[in-house]
């Protein structure tokens, strides 16, 4: 009998793909700017978990981009017998998992900012400082 192919190859279209990073790209605008026109606080900047949150999720639309351009490259670039296309690939694709990397710091920084508050209105002798 005839084999079936039992692989799921389900890949999104490029039209999604292009919808997927223009709302990255206007998102990480979104809170950038809302960082931005936050008022200005008495505390470190990533002391603050709305601030925090809001570059996070800045950088996380950033990174997105980032990471599926240096993807999309390294698959164009597979055929290709010149190595520049392939370096440019690499070259995004770290970029993109730094500032991955970086958004993650954020949010673990809010996290923490939020872990703390909690703590210290909780038990006011808890105080880090």
């Amino acid at each position: 009998m005839g084999q079936t192919d039992t692989t799921d190859k389900r890949q999104l279209s490029p039209k999604a793909i292009v919808a997927i990073i223009a709302a990255a790209i206007v998102l990480a605008v979104t809170c950038f700017t809302v960082v931005m026109r936050l008022p200005e606080s008495d505390r470190p900047f990533f002391d603050s978990p709305l601030r925090s949150v809001l570059a996070g999720i800045g950088l996380l639309g950033v990174a997105y981009p980032l990471l599926v351009a240096g993807s999309r490259l390294r698959q164009h670039a597979a055929g290709s017998p010149y190595f520049e296309e392939g370096f440019i690939a690499g070259v995004l694709s770290l970029f993109g998992y730094i500032v991955l990397i970086v958004a993650f710091v954020c949010l673990a920084l809010a996290g923490y900012a939020l872990i703390e508050r909690l703590l210290v209105a909780r038990w006011p002798a808890f105080r880090s400082r």
